[in-house]
């Protein structure tokens, strides 16, 4: 037989043609995935890692709508859920860095959840290609109106003179609920029993019960039992008072330096071209600025506040850094 077609000698040659063309293919690749002319030119999924109905699905679906109408390429939203927004993160950051797999970013999975317990498996700064900051909000501070208490000062002074008798009810340890509840424990010097819970609608029905004193839930959710007078809403979260609900006084009006904004965002996997990221930070920041985009997230309580992707890096470095302390301060594990 002869070696020129030996089973080794044809390995060597197909080993020593798929060499030299292996820079060739990832120049190629590379070019393809950084020239914002040709992306997309196939699906683009939106990762939404909460459940169906709530205020993620009010932000993202005006997003993708838009989108897949500028862009004349199919783009979907996914949801996948569990461990609180991890789930559904942690597959984004497994994703190819090409810009067609991007997240519906969270304060909790972004930012609460790296610190907690044992962690997240991916870094809340490394594994992440900011885009843009979409919107704000804050969460309402709601107590039962038998308190007879209408503002966060006569709140405080209750529970200086019934030291035993608050509590507040929260999504969960380590949710930006809990942490709130303690942040204003501390600020104000007061005790509150926290009490863990898996949903807004328990802690509702709870409240109206007589069991709960107090919680700090989304504005959409409680807006309806404000209004019925079942609730009475004393405080905001953000640092300032709310556009969308500028009556109630800011929390910080009484405790000053009192700040628990959520926020919803845009990701990609890190790694993905800087001009793809540009394309679609400008295209959803053109989205979101119409009036009728504006007037939906109005609609459901919740602010426009549009960043760079330069800004929301480095909003996310501060708010990662500023939450671990948080958490180490308040020995908050994670656990209950």
């Amino acid at each position: 037989m002869s070696h020129s077609h030996s089973p080794s000698r044809r390995r060597s040659l197909y080993l020593l043609a798929a060499a030299a063309a292996a820079p060739l293919a990832i120049t190629s690749r590379s070019y393809a995935q950084s020239d914002p002319a040709s992306y997309p030119n196939r699906v683009v999924r939106l990762i939404n890692p909460w459940n169906p109905g709530g205020p993620a699905d009010i932000i993202a679906q005006p997003i993708v709508q838009g989108l897949a109408a500028a862009w004349k390429q199919p783009v979907i939203m996914e949801h996948k859920t569990g461990a609180n927004g991890v789930i559904g993160t942690q597959f984004v950051v497994k994703a190819p860095p090409d810009g067609y797999t991007l997240l519906l970013s969270q304060l909790g999975p972004n930012v609460i959840a790296p610190s907690l317990g044992k962690g997240t498996p991916y870094d809340p700064i490394t594994d992440f290609a900011p885009i843009t900051q979409i919107e704000s909000n804050p969460l309402v501070l709601v107590v039962r109106p038998e308190l007879k208490i209408n503002t966060v000062a006569e709140l405080i002074a209750y529970g200086k003179a019934n030291p035993t008798a608050l509590s507040y009810a929260s999504g969960g340890s380590g949710s930006n609920i809990h942490l709130a509840g303690e942040m204003l424990k501390q600020l104000a010097g007061i005790n509150m029993i926290h009490v863990p819970y898996k949903g807004a609608a328990p802690i509702i029905a709870d409240m109206f019960g007589g069991s709960i004193s107090a919680s700090f839930l989304n504005p959409s959710v409680v807006a309806q039992h404000v209004a019925s007078g079942k609730l009475k809403a004393i405080g905001v979260t953000t640092a300032k008072r709310s556009p969308s609900q500028p009556s109630i006084p800011a929390i910080s009006e009484t405790l000053p330096g009192f700040d628990v904004t959520s926020w919803y965002g845009l990701m990609a996997p890190a790694g993905t071209p800087a001009p793809i990221i540009d394309k679609i930070y400008r295209q959803v920041s053109a989205i979101v600025r119409t009036p009728e985009v504006t007037g939906i997230y109005r609609a459901g309580f919740l602010d426009v506040d549009l960043t760079t992707p330069d800004e929301y890096a480095r909003s996310l470095k501060i708010e990662v850094a500023r939450y671990a302390k948080l958490i180490k301060d308040f020995k908050i594990t994670g656990a209950e």
